[in-house]
């Protein structure tokens, strides 16, 4: 895995404008950074796999009153042969409930990229998880 050079910067500027993309709350723009067969695993919540359903579940989240969310990777590599990659590192993220508390989260996440034909890359997975305790309900 190396983790320096043109694919690597290439890997960490596709990471920074899908955050671009997110602060803009541009759900179609951000949902093109899935591949095809992309998935995000949440803690807690089943698979979401698909353009359609990537789409939705994007737009949920901008539908969240004062939503905001934020990340920066601080590792990221790309395989000998090129053709995956990871971002790893922090993310925050807010939101006011239906109450208008804020709700905060943050916690750690890891991307796995895949290198499209047109050298373009795409997130294959997005995985997520709080460095927050879950909260169980009834204890």
């Amino acid at each position: 895995m190396r983790s320096t050079g043109k694919a690597v910067d290439a890997l960490r500027a596709a990471d920074a404008a899908w955050l671009k993309a997110y602060n803009a709350r541009d759900v179609e723009r951000s949902t093109a950074f899935f591949d095809k067969q992309g998935t995000v695993l949440l803690a807690n919540g089943p698979m979401v796999t698909g353009k359609k359903a990537l789409a939705k579940f994007v737009a949920s989240g901008f539908a969240m009153r004062d939503y905001k969310i934020g990340w920066r990777a601080s590792k990221a590599g790309v395989a000998e042969s090129g053709e995956l990659g990871f971002t790893s590192g922090a993310y925050r993220m807010s939101f006011k409930d239906a109450a208008g508390k804020t709700v905060s989260d943050k916690g750690k996440y890891l991307m796995v990229w895949k290198k499209q034909a047109d050298g373009v890359w795409k997130a294959l997975f997005d995985i997520s998880n709080s460095d927050l305790p879950r909260f169980v309900a009834g204890v």
